[in-house]
C-alpha cells in the first residue's frame, strides 16, 4: 500500500523523491496527540505545501491509513503507539481542505 500511495511522491524509505520532501522531520508528531492529530488529518485530507498540494487518501479504509501511518513509524524509528483505526475514525467527517490541516507548531 505504501508503494502504491505515498512512496510514489516520498519515495520508499521517506527519503523524499523529485521536488516532493523527506518525511524525516515528522518524526517527532509520532509521540505526542497534537502530533499525531495533524498525521491523521494529512493522510485524511491532504496538505497544501511548498512543493504543491498532497492529496488526501479518505476513500482508503480507517485500517489501510493506520497501516500507512505505521509503516511510516517504522521507516522512521519514530517514538509512540501504533496507530488505530479508531483513531483514523476519530479524524474522519471534518470535511477539511488542504489549507485547513495546518502543521502544529511543535509536535
Amino acid at each position: 500500500l505504501w508503494g502504491k500511495t505515498c512512496a510514489v511522491c516520498h519515495g520508499e524509505k521517506a527519503q523524499g523523491e523529485r521536488r516532493y520532501p523527506g518525511l524525516q522531520g515528522v518524526g517527532p508528531f509520532f509521540a505526542t496527540p497534537e502530533g499525531r492529530r495533524y498525521l491523521v488529518l494529512v493522510v485524511l485530507y491532504g496538505k497544501k505545501g511548498e512543493a504543491g498540494l498532497m492529496p488526501g487518501f479518505a476513500q482508503l479504509k480507517d485500517e489501510e491509513l493506520a497501516t500507512l501511518l505505521n509503516h511510516l513509524k517504522t521507516l522512521l524509528q519514530a517514538k509512540g503507539e501504533p496507530f488505530t483505526p479508531e483513531e483514523i475514525r476519530k479524524g474522519r467527517g471534518l470535511n477539511l481542505t488542504p489549507d485547513a490541516v495546518k502543521r502544529p507548531e511543535k509536535p
